[in-house]
């Protein structure tokens, strides 16, 4: 006995064997080939992969626009976007430069003053938010009081250089007076220069966008020869005649508290500072853009209260869906926990996962069961064959037709025993080959080659 056990050998067992491979390609392909399908068309009609920079229009060097754009770039690459800040003439510049796509370096973002552009000339473009005021200064020579403008007709007047967004807005707001452009000389000159020309006498008035603390309006509001226009008596006529102003007063004392300049409040008009971007510019840099604009401009100003901007003021622009949510519910959830990159990472494999298990789910159930199906078919099928074999046999059969059968079913055990089939219906093989068998002891008994008795009584098929 220990010889015998000693000689005993077992092959190794194949593992290969017992893998379903034909399963697994059946069912996996599907499944590959429709996560596929998913995830390209999550990458194509979804969101698209960040840019590698950022280009924002930002203005003259020195100017507020510029330094704000210096300040977002900084912000932004803390975050691992490279930001390109464009050196422009000013706001309608920067308006050109986001609404032509076809420029020689066009714009994804910029800083444009309201009431420069409207969604009927520039339909692609979004608004981010209101980040701030932007008062018009109105200076004109004489030593009187002005309570609103004087009049201009045949004067000469400093509109605003090219570029700077000045000339729109004075063209519309002398426009709503009645004042024709032909009643009067327009220079189109601003900042410094304008300035210069309005204390040496060669323009009547100057308009001009500047930051509170520019050099050039403490120098104007210094001046005896110059008078900056107040507009408190018609500031509300104005603002509903032209939506894209704002009245703001400007303090008594807040250029200089201790000379007390200017000497009373001064009632002015201000347009809307927009962040304007294109509107497919990716919705996670446009979040990113908006928690800079919160960052640098949520500070108090000279004409707004802390946290006022960035705000979701009514413009001549459409607010972008990605600016709607961040108004609503502030930054993404992701976001709040984890880095900007690792946000967008995680946000973008939930839009790969999100279509993927859409279509791969359905599949997951489906497709098991199709799979296990179609091996049972393949068992089954040989069940027709048996039962009409063993109906035959009920009658009378002639020599030929036993010797046919015999056959037919030698023929059936051959393709079963070659049948490929998955372990886990291994079961239901043996069983259908111990039904075979139950058949050819029968046939033999009718033919008289199989012992007479009680016939092997064969598992039943639902057995497993």
């Amino acid at each position: 006995m220990r010889k015998f056990v000693r000689k005993l050998r077992f092959e190794p067992l194949n593992w290969a064997r017992l893998i379903p491979w034909k399963g697994v390609a059946t069912v996996g392909l599907p499944l590959l080939v429709a996560t596929g399908i998913a995830l390209w068309i999550a990458q194509t009609y979804m969101k698209p992969s960040l840019p590698e920079r950022v280009v924002l229009a930002g203005g003259p060097e020195g100017s507020a626009y510029a330094a704000f754009g210096d300040a977002y770039g900084k912000i932004l690459a803390r975050e691992r976007v490279k930001v390109t800040v464009l050196k422009t003439a000013g706001a309608r510049e920067n308006y050109r430069l986001l609404r032509d796509g076809k420029a020689k370096t066009p714009a994804d973002v910029a800083f444009v003053r309201g009431g420069i552009g409207d969604t009927d000339e520039a339909p692609n473009l979004v608004s981010l938010g209101v980040v701030g005021y932007e008062a018009l200064w109105v200076f004109c020579r004489g030593s009187k009081t002005l309570d609103d403008l004087p009049s201009l007709q045949g004067k000469s007047i400093a509109i605003g250089g090219k570029g700077a967004g000045t000339r729109r807005l004075v063209r519309t707001l002398l426009a709503a007076n009645g004042i024709d452009e032909r009643e009067f000389k327009a220079l189109e000159i601003g900042g410094i220069e304008a300035a210069e020309a309005l204390l040496e006498g060669r323009v009547h008035c100057a308009f001009l966008f500047e930051p509170p603390e520019a050099g050039i309006l403490k120098a104007l509001i210094y001046s005896p020869d110059a008078q900056l226009v107040d507009f408190s008596r018609r500031a509300d006529a104005y603002t509903k005649h032209i939506p894209s102003l704002r009245k703001v007063v400007l303090p008594e004392g807040s250029n200089d508290l201790a000379a007390n300049r200017p000497n009373r409040p001064v009632t002015l008009l201000a347009a809307q500072t927009q962040l304007l971007a294109r509107a497919d510019l990716h919705p996670a840099i446009q979040m990113l853009l908006m928690q800079a604009a919160t960052e640098v401009h949520e500070g108090i100003g000279l004409f707004h209260n802390e946290a006022e901007f960035p705000a979701a003021h009514v413009t001549e622009f459409p607010l972008s869906d990605s600016a709607h949510r961040y108004y609503t519910s502030g930054r993404p959830f992701l976001q709040r926990y984890l880095p900007f990159w690792a946000a967008n990472l995680a946000d973008r494999m939930l839009v790969f996962l999100i279509p993927a298990l859409a279509i791969v789910f359905p599949l997951v159930r489906v497709l098991p069961p199709l799979y296990a199906w179609n091996v049972r078919r393949r068992i089954y099928r040989w069940y027709g064959e048996l039962m009409f074999i063993e109906n035959e046999m009920r009658r009378t059969l002639t020599h030929g037709e036993t010797r046919d059968f015999g056959e037919r079913l030698d023929w059936i055990e051959q393709e079963v025993n070659e049948l490929d089939t998955p372990l886990s219906f291994a079961n239901q093989v043996y069983l259908l080959r111990q039904h075979i068998d139950f058949v050819q002891h029968k046939l033999g008994q009718v033919t008289g080659s199989a012992p007479a008795g009680d016939l092997p009584r064969p598992a039943p098929v639902d057995a497993a």
